[in-house]
C-alpha cells in the first residue's frame, strides 16, 4: 500500500501561491544581476557587505539572493493578505520577513511547505531550504513525508533535482555539499542542533575539514529560506537569536497554533477545514454517569502539614460558568462548594488528613488514598467506553470494507499499567484494560456473524501497545513508563508507530486497536483513525484540540487515495463527558489558542465569490477583508450581531424575516450567501452527538428496474469536446485588455549606505546615504513567446501579433517577469470566455459513470447527519429514503420534487458523476424523470443555483453552464436548466 498525493487540491495550491506572489518582482536570474551590480556598486565603504562576499567566495556558496526591498514586500503581502480574507498589516512585524501559515492539523501543511520549496526555486531559482523542527520526533516524521512524496515532486518538477538531507552533528561536513550544490536543497534541522554556543554544539565550532570555518558559515553564506515547522515550540529568546544566526532570506512558519502572530499570509482554521470537507467529521458518543446518587469528581493530589492542607483535584466552576478540573488547596472541614462554585460538591468536606500512611477521610465518602479518585470515572463506565469503542469499530469496518479502508481505533490510557498489568510485551499483557478489551471483543464479536467473519482473529493479535520505553541492561527486557509526551523515550515510541504508518493501513496487517499513554503531541496521527476513546480525564487546557487531531486527516484506500465522501469520513470521540460538554469545552480550547469558533467574525464574509458584474479588472474575484469588515459593522450597527454572537434579531428560520432590510445596497445581492456565513458560526456545525447520525437506506428496486436503466444510459453518456476559437477575435479583445492594464513598473534596486558606530552599548548600524539604481538591461530577457505558449497552448504567430499590436514592449525589458504575468493573465482570461462561446460537443462510447458502480455505491451503507438531510416522504421515488444536501435553495427544490405528482423519479447526482468542460469537471445537481399529460416522459437535468442572473453569479459558474447544456444536447437530453426559488422550471 502507497500513499498517493493529489496536486490539484484548490485550498493548498492557494496557500503555495501565497508564498510565491509574497516575491512578486524578483527576477529570476538575480545571480546575473547581483554580479552585474557588484560592478557598479563600490563596497569599499561597506565593510561588512564586503565580508560577506569574501566568507560566500571562501566558502564557494551558490544561495539565495532577493532583489525586493521591504516596502515591495510589504506590498505584496497587503494583498495576499486581502485576498485570503486577512486583516492587512500596515507594517512587517518585527520589520523582518517572517511569515505565519496556519494551516488546521491533517490538512497536508508538511505537503505544502515541501511544494513551496519547488514553486520558489521555479519562480525565483532559490535552491536552499532549511526546514526546522522542534523535537526528533517531528524532524523523522518530516523526513518520512519526504521519502513518500520523493517520486511525486520528481514527476511534477523534473527540471529541478533535489536533494535532501538530516543534518547531525556526527558529519557536521555535509553542509559544504548543501552550500555548493547548484541542485534545490533541503536539509531538516532539529533547534536544539543550532541552539547554543561552540561549548554544546558543533555546529558552531571551527571544523579543519571545513577550512577551518564553522558549519554555521557554509549555512549563513547561502541564506537559506528557513521552513518552521511547529514554530510555537521554539518561541523561546534562545531559539529566536539561534534562527537569527542562520541570516535567513526569509521565514516561513507552519502550524495549527500559533502562540504569536507574524505577518499572517494564509490561514485555514478549523472552521475553515469543516466547512470544505478536509477534515473529519467529529463525532462524540458520550458514555457518563447518570442518577441522583453520582458522586462528584475528587483525586487526591498531595498532603502537607504545616499547616494541614491536601491538594485536591475538582470540577471548577469558571467565570463563564465552565466546568473544568483544576488543582485546590483544602483545609480540614472546609465546604468543597464554597473552594469551586460547583453546587455538585455541596455537603462534601475533608474530615481527616494522614501523612503515614497518606490519605485524606471524606465524609461522604471514607478514606481516600494519595493518587486516588471518586466520581466521574468509575470502572464501570471506563469498561463502557471500551465496549462502544469496539461495537463503533466493527460497525465503521463492516460499512467501509468493500471499499477497501481499514478503520483503526486508538485508545489514549491513564497509566501504562493499566495495559501491561504484570507482563511485559503485548503477548503476555494482563492490565486491567486489556482484560476488558478481550472480554467485550469476544461478547461483542458473537451478536453478529459478519463481525465474525470481518474479525476472525484473536484480540491479542489486532491490539497494540505503544509506549516509552526504558532500554534495559545487555540481556535483560525493556520496561515502560509513564512519560509526559516530550522525552525522548517517547521518541522512540513516536518513531515505531510512524515507522509503521503505511504497514497499519494494510489490510494484511491485523493490528487495527491502538493503545497509546503519552501520545498527544504533534506528529501522533493516521488517516485511517475513525474511533478516539480518551481512558484518562480530559482536563488540559489544549487535550481535546491535541486529541481529535490525532485523527483529523481524511482516509485512505488500499489504493492510497483520500476519501471526502462526509458519509464515510467521520471521527468518533468515545468520551466520559456529555456531547454538550465536550462541545463548549473544546469551543474554549479553540478560543484560547485564538480560533473564533462559534462566533461570527470581521473577516467571516472574506470568502464570497464576487459576482460578475463586480469583478474589477485586475481586482480580486473575492469580497476581501475590507469589504467583509463593512458588511461586520453593518450586521452590528442593525443590531443582529453583538461582540461576535448572533442575536436574537436575526430569525432567519421566520417567514417574515428578510436579510437583505438590513443590508447595505452593494451586499444585497449577497443575501443567501451572507445568511450562509453567519450560519457556520455554530458551533453545532463540528461537534455532533452520535444520536444524530443517521445511514440512508437505498431503493433496492430502483436498480433492477429496467426504466431506471435506460433513463441512466440516456443520461451518463460520455462525450468528446473541441473548441473553435476565432483567432482575429481573440487578438483583439486580448490586445484591448492588455492595453487597459495598469502600467508595469520597471525594476529598480534600493542602494543604502551604512557605517558602524561602535558605542558604550555595543555596535550600531547607522544609514548614511541612499540611492535607487536602474537594472534595465542588466539582465538577459527570458523566451516571452515560449513561456505564454506554454500557458496557454496557442500558436507562436498569434503570440507574435498580440504583443506587437499591444504596443507596451517596452514595459517587457523594464520588468519582463510581471509583464508577462500581466500578458498571461489577460490571454487566459480572454481565452476562457471565448472557448466556452465556441465549444461544441460530440457523443462518444462509454459512460461518465458506470451504472454497476452506481449500485455497488448505493448498495454501501453511508453515515450521514440529519441535519445535513431531507427525510423523503415517497422514498419510492428516488435512489434513497433520504437527499443530502449542501444549500437551503437545494433543500427547498428536494421538497418540491417530492411533492409534485408528476415527477416520478429524481435524485441528487452523485460526486462521480463528472462532465468534461473547458474550465474545469462539472458535476450536475439533478437528474429527473417527469410525466407530461400523464404518459410522455421527460428526461431533465437541472442545477440549482441562488439566481438565474448571470451577472450575480462566477464566471466560471457560468461557463459550466454553457459548458453542460451543450454536452447534454449531444446525447440527446436537451432538457438542461438552472433551477433557483421561486423558478424552479419544472
Amino acid at each position: 500500500m502507497k500513499f498517493k498525493f493529489d496536486p490539484n487540491q484548490q485550498y493548498q495550491l492557494e496557500a503555495i501561491q501565497s508564498i510565491i506572489q509574497l516575491f512578486d518582482g524578483q527576477p529570476y536570474d538575480v545571480e546575473k544581476l547581483v554580479t552585474t551590480l557588484r560592478s557598479r556598486i563600490a563596497l569599499d565603504n561597506d565593510p561588512q557587505a564586503r565580508l560577506g562576499i569574501d566568507v560566500t567566495s571562501e566558502v564557494g556558496a551558490v544561495g539565495n539572493q532577493l532583489l525586493l526591498d521591504h516596502s515591495a514586500i510589504l506590498g505584496n503581502l497587503q494583498n495576499v493578505q486581502d485576498r485570503n480574507g486577512l486583516e492587512l498589516s500596515e507594517v512587517l512585524a518585527d520589520d523582518a520577513l517572517d511569515f505565519d501559515i496556519e494551516m488546521e492539523t491533517g490538512t497536508g501543511k508538511t505537503y505544502v511547505y515541501l511544494r513551496s520549496i519547488f514553486e520558489l526555486a521555479k519562480s525565483y531559482n532559490f535552491t536552499k531550504f532549511i526546514i526546522l523542527v522542534p523535537s526528533v520526533a517531528i524532524k523523522e516524521g518530516v523526513t518520512t513525508s519526504i521519502k513518500l512524496m520523493h517520486q511525486h515532486f520528481r514527476e511534477l518538477y523534473p527540471s529541478h533535482p533535489f536533494d535532501y538531507t538530516v543534518y547531525s552533528g556526527k558529519s557536521a561536513e555535509e553542509v559544504q555539499g548543501f552550500a555548493t550544490s547548484t541542485n534545490v536543497q533541503i536539509m531538516v534541522i532539529t533547534i536544539d542542533s543550532v541552539r547554543g554556543d561552540a561549548n554544546s554544539r558543533i555546529i558552531h565550532q571551527y571544523r579543519d575539514k571545513l577550512n577551518g570555518l564553522r558549519p554555521i558559515d557554509y549555512l549563513k553564506a547561502t541564506h537559506p529560506i528557513v521552513i518552521m515547522d511547529e514554530p510555537q515550540n521554539m518561541e523561546s529568546q534562545l531559539s529566536q537569536s539561534s534562527i537569527a544566526e542562520l541570516d535567513p532570506l526569509a521565514t516561513f512558519r507552519y502550524s495549527a497554533t500559533h502562540r504569536r502572530q507574524r505577518n499572517v499570509v494564509y490561514r485555514l482554521d478549523p472552521v475553515d477545514a469543516h466547512d470544505m470537507g478536509l477534515v473529519k467529521q467529529i463525532v462524540v458518543a458520550e458514555v457518563a454517569q447518570r442518577g441522583s446518587d453520582a458522586m462528584p469528581y475528587i483525586k487526591l493530589v498531595d498532603i502537607k502539614r504545616d499547616p494541614w492542607e491536601a491538594k485536591l483535584e475538582l470540577a471548577v466552576r469558571g467565570a463563564d460558568g465552565s466546568l473544568s478540573r483544576r488543582a485546590v488547596k483544602a483545609k480540614q472541614n472546609q465546604e468543597l462548594s464554597n473552594l469551586t462554585g460547583n453546587a455538585a460538591y455541596e455537603g462534601w468536606w475533608i474530615t481527616e488528613l494522614s501523612i503515614e500512611p497518606q490519605y485524606v477521610e471524606i465524609n461522604k465518602y471514607g478514606q481516600l488514598q494519595l493518587g486516588g479518585e471518586i466520581g466521574g470515572n468509575s470502572e464501570s463506565i471506563y469498561r463502557e467506553m471500551i465496549r462502544e469503542t469496539i461495537k463503533e469499530h466493527f460497525r465503521k469496518q463492516s460499512v467501509l470494507a468493500g471499499r477497501g479502508i481499514k478503520v483503526l481505533s486508538l485508545f489514549f490510557i491513564d497509566k501504562v499499567e493499566h495495559f501491561l498489568g504484570e507482563g511485559v510485551n503485548n503477548i503476555d499483557a494482563n492490565g486491567q484494560f486489556v482484560q476488558w478489551f478481550d472480554e467485550l471483543f469476544h461478547e461483542e464479536r458473537a451478536k453478529s456473524p459478519q463481525w465474525q467473519e470481518l474479525f476472525p482473529q484473536s484480540p491479542a493479535d489486532l491490539r497494540r501497545g505503544y509506549f516509552s520505553v526504558l532500554k534495559g541492561k545487555r540481556g535483560a527486557s525493556d520496561t515502560f513508563q509513564d512519560t509526559s509526551g516530550s522525552t525522548k523515550a517517547d521518541d522512540d515510541a513516536y518513531d515505531l508507530i510512524m515507522r509503521d504508518k503505511a504497514r497499519l493501513l494494510d489490510q494484511a496487517e491485523p493490528v487495527c486497536f491502538i493503545f497509546s499513554h503519552s501520545a498527544l503531541r504533534e506528529g501522533w496521527d493516521n488517516p485511517n483513525v475513525f474511533q478516539i476513546c480518551t481512558l484518562r480525564e480530559m482536563g488540559a487546557e489544549i487535550e481535546r484540540r491535541q486529541t481529535i487531531g490525532r485523527g483529523l486527516r481524511l482516509p485512505v484506500d488500499q489504493d492510497g487515495e483520500r476519501v471526502a465522501d462526509r458519509g464515510v469520513a467521520q471521527l468518533t470521540i468515545v468520551a466520559n463527558e456529555s456531547y454538550q460538554n465536550f462541545a463548549k469545552s473544546l469551543q474554549t480550547e479553540y478560543e484560547k489558542s485564538g480560533v473564533e469558533i462559534g462566533r461570527v467574525r470581521p473577516q467571516e464574509f472574506s470568502k464570497i465569490a464576487l459576482y460578475e458584474e463586480h469583478i474589477e479588472p485586475n481586482g480580486p474575484e473575492y469580497f476581501g477583508f475590507e469589504r467583509s469588515s463593512q458588511l461586520y459593522k453593518a450586521l452590528e450597527s442593525e443590531g443582529l450581531i453583538k461582540e461576535g454572537k448572533v442575536t436574537a434579531k436575526y430569525q432567519p428560520s421566520q417567514l417574515w424575516f428578510e436579510l437583505k432590510e438590513y443590508l447595505p445596497n452593494f451586499f444585497k445581492p449577497y443575501e443567501v450567501e451572507i445568511a450562509d456565513a453567519i450560519g457556520r458560526s455554530s458551533m453545532e456545525r463540528y461537534v455532533k452527538p452520535q444520536s444524530k447520525r443517521q445511514p440512508r437506506h437505498p431503493n433496492k428496486e430502483l436498480f433492477s428496474n429496467p426504466d431506471f436503466e435506460e433513463f441512466w444510459h440516456k443520461i451518463a453518456r460520455r462525450t468528446t469536446y473541441h473548441v473553435a476559437v476565432d483567432r482575429d477575435d481573440l487578438i483583439k479583445k486580448t490586445v484591448k485588455a492588455i492595453r487597459e492594464a495598469p502600467e508595469v513598473q520597471p525594476l529598480r534596486i534600493q542602494v543604502t549606505r551604512a557605517g558602524v558606530k561602535i558605542l558604550r552599548g555595543g555596535a550600531k548600524v547607522i544609514e548614511t546615504g541612499q540611492r535607487s539604481a536602474d537594472l534595465r538591461g542588466s539582465y538577459d530577457l527570458p523566451d516571452i513567446i515560449t513561456e505564454l505558449q506554454e500557458e496557454t497552448s496557442l500558436t507562436r504567430k498569434t503570440i507574435i501579433d498580440i504583443l506587437l499590436d499591444c504596443g507596451r514592449l517596452s514595459e517587457f525589458i523594464g520588468n519582463p517577469k510581471d509583464f508577462i504575468q500581466m500578458v498571461k493573465g489577460r490571454l487566459q482570461t480572454m481565452l476562457a470566455e471565448i472557448v466556452t462561446e465556441g465549444i461544441q460537443y460530440e457523443q462518444i462510447g462509454g459512460y461518465v459513470y458506470e451504472l454497476r458502480e452506481l449500485q455497488k455505491d448505493g448498495l454501501e451503507e453511508k453515515d450521514r447527519f440529519l441535519d445535513q438531510m431531507y427525510k423523503l416522504q415517497n422514498p419510492e421515488k428516488s435512489d434513497f429514503d433520504y437527499v443530502v444536501y449542501e444549500s437551503t435553495p437545494e433543500r427547498e427544490f428536494a421538497e418540491i420534487l417530492d411533492g409534485r405528482e408528476d415527477i416520478k423519479f429524481f435524485m441528487k447526482l452523485p460526486g462521480k458523476f463528472k462532465i468534461d468542460t473547458p474550465v474545469g469537471p462539472y458535476n450536475p445537481d439533478w437528474a429527473i424523470i417527469k410525466y407530461e399529460g400523464g404518459q410522455d416522459r421527460v428526461y431533465m437535468i437541472r442545477e440549482t443555483k441562488s439566481t438565474l442572473d448571470e451577472v450575480k453569479r462566477r464566471p466560471t459558474e457560468n461557463a459550466k453552464i454553457k459548458a453542460a447544456t451543450k454536452h447534454f444536447e449531444a446525447i440527446g437530453v436537451p432538457n438542461y436548466a438552472v433551477s433557483v426559488p421561486n423558478d424552479w422550471r419544472l
